[in-house]
């Protein structure tokens, strides 16, 4: 029995001491468990290698891009609500989510969940940017295409921070790659900080890019131009103050494109980087990436006349629609009218929609209209601006008039020049994202009065609702 026993204690020491072991063993080799390279994503600090790799690297920038215009709560886009319908051009529904009545109140606060998912969005973009331009330097491949694709990245890079600049004034900024959690916190820059970025960056796109592409794959048509750049440059040098400098760059894209001789062709579906397009956010349902925004602003019974199977919006308001103020500016006979707003009489929603994008043919996956986010017409309104007033200044103003049907003006027309510059663009360029950031180069006293007076007090007032943005 002892022997036994004896025996039997001794096996319950090995197992105790394998056991042991083979716990180390475990233990010793943890580091290797954890250091598995994850199987369903790619590693970024080793796929931008090569020409390949690259250009797969802008078209994810691209895409990023894309998402800053379909970043989307409960139906509402950011990018719209923070820069049209908040504008003196677009009303929203005030009976709708809270937080997003707050952001056209301009009283939002730090816990906004939608102006934070817009956030988020476009600094995704821009570190993806970051990586492509960082990577760029030492990718293997053709240099010329290495170094166009680092000039798209750093177009598509200065437009987001253009936006954000124009939103919330002075941002963070980050040009690098953000790779760990060593840098993830930065001071707010200031804003002339954030443009002397923009400017560094479209002018260096600019030598980088090519005027047009020859299609094929990585070289498809409507990528970034050195005219986008040239054109955004501009617009960015305006907003800034400096005349004489977006002068200087709309000028070398001056009679490098053409209007449309039809309003309504600008975004007709499938009709995509026109003559009048310098750059446009791309989108494409048979790639399940249509533009899908824009049901929001159809009632759904003009979505049911028009046989639109994505149909339209229920709302009592919609997310998005013209003002009385803006519907009243329009001269009668202005031949944009019915490729900007219509109206309803019946159903949920009465009163004026946004008719500029709609596409019958639209069903689950999306509208196939690009949004054009820069243009002919905008190239010849911004220098008419930039050059200020006189004889030239007004043929190009007389140029876009003329494809409305409208006659011309001059110095002796009514209202002074900027007030003539403004009214243009609003008619020109009505929910394509333009109006807030033109409000801004107008001084705070002649913005809080229009914001006052043409938008919230008719607006609001349906909720019996005062505002003050002063």
């Amino acid at each position: 029995m002892k022997i036994h026993k004896l025996l039997k204690q001794g096996k319950m020491k090995i197992y105790r001491i394998s056991s042991l072991i083979l716990i180390l063993t475990i233990l010793s080799s943890c580091d290797d468990f954890l250091s598995v390279d994850p199987l369903d994503r790619i590693d970024g600090s080793t796929f931008f290698a090569n020409q390949d790799q690259m250009i797969i690297g802008i078209n994810g920038v691209y895409a990023a891009h894309r998402g800053v215009y379909t970043t989307t709560d409960a139906g509402s886009i950011m990018m719209y609500t923070l820069q049209e319908s908040r504008s003196d051009n677009s009303g929203m529904d005030h009976t709708d989510q809270g937080e997003r009545v707050e952001t056209d109140l301009f009283n939002e606060g730090t816990g906004n969940l939608p102006i934070s998912g817009l956030w988020e969005t476009m600094y995704r973009g821009i570190n993806l940017a970051n990586k492509v331009v960082a990577s760029a330097a030492t990718a293997e491949g053709d240099q010329a295409v290495l170094g166009r694709i680092a000039a798209e990245a750093k177009f598509l890079r200065a437009h987001i921070y253009f936006q954000m600049v124009n939103i919330w004034g002075g941002v963070p900024i980050r040009t690098e790659p953000t790779e760990d959690f060593s840098s993830t916190i930065l001071p707010r820059a200031s804003v002339s900080e954030v443009y002397a970025v923009i400017i560094q960056d479209l002018t260096e796109a600019a030598g980088g890019l090519p005027t047009s592409y020859s299609g094929g794959a990585g070289a498809e048509v409507g990528r970034v131009t050195s005219y986008a750049a040239l054109t955004l440059l501009g617009k960015v040098q305006l907003q800034n103050g400096n005349a004489p400098a977006a002068e200087a760059a709309l000028r070398q894209v001056l009679g490098e494109y053409t209007l449309l001789g039809d309003f309504a062709d600008i975004h007709a579906p499938g009709n995509d980087n026109t003559a009048e397009s310098i750059f446009e956010v791309s989108f494409n349902p048979a790639n399940q990436t249509g533009m899908g925004f824009n049901n929001n602003f159809i009632p759904s019974v003009v979505a049911s006349d028009l046989g639109i199977l994505a149909g339209g919006s229920n709302r009592t308001f919609l997310s998005a629609y013209p003002t009385q103020d803006l519907v009243d500016s329009f001269d009668p006979t202005d031949l944009r009218i019915p490729s900007t707003f219509g109206r309803t009489t019946t159903g949920n929603y009465i009163g004026p929609y946004i008719s500029k994008f709609i596409d019958p043919a639209a069903a689950s996956a999306g509208s196939d209209i690009n949004f054009v986010v820069l243009r002919y017409a905008d190239v010849l309104l911004m220098l008419a601006e930039a050059i200020g007033e006189g004889g030239e200044a007004y043929d190009l103003i007389n140029e876009v008039r003329t494809r409305a049907g409208l006659p011309d003006i001059d110095a002796a027309s009514p209202g002074t020049f900027m007030e003539k510059i403004m009214n243009e663009r609003r008619w020109e360029f009505a929910f394509e994202i333009h109006r807030w950031i033109d409000l801004q180069r107008l001084p705070d006293a002649d913005i809080i009065s229009i914001m006052e007076t043409q938008l919230e007090a008719q607006q609001l007032n349906k909720f019996g609702v005062t505002v003050d943005i002063s």
